[in-house]
């Protein structure tokens, strides 16, 4: 009955990301961060990460901005290392990044998007600004 239950969910899930899947280039673009969710996970990345912008470039370049607590409001200290790219994988939705070695897993729920990095667990309701 378990394995019952589990393929049962297996399917359902299976079925619900293949179809929302995104393309490449759905996830290239310039994503804000909105909320954190699971910010006990990490907190000092959650902080670091709450109002972030994450550019995902077309050429492969990859950037995370921080949005600084003692500037004005569109002030930012890039956090990632120089020459950082990414690259995703439309069969996993994930985006795997060199020098910060991050994967973030792409979900849908509804109108909402989500990045979730998969080493420190936390969830970032994403959108697109524009």
């Amino acid at each position: 009955m378990k394995n019952l239950i589990a393929l049962f969910v297996f399917v359902l899930l299976a079925a619900t990301v293949q179809s929302q899947s995104l393309t490449q280039k759905d996830v290239t673009g310039t994503w804000l961060v909105t909320n954190v969710e699971n910010s006990n996970s990490n907190p000092k990345m959650a902080a670091a990460m709450a109002n972030a912008v994450i550019n995902l470039y077309a050429d492969n370049s990859f950037e995370i901005k921080e949005r600084q607590a003692n500037g004005t409001a569109y002030s930012y200290t890039t956090s990632t290392n120089k020459n950082a790219t990414w690259s995703f994988n439309p069969s996993t939705q994930t985006i795997s990044t060199t020098r910060s070695k991050m994967t973030l897993q792409i979900s849908k729920s509804g109108d909402k998007t989500f990045f979730t990095d998969t080493d420190s667990g936390l969830k970032f309701e994403v959108m697109k600004p524009i």
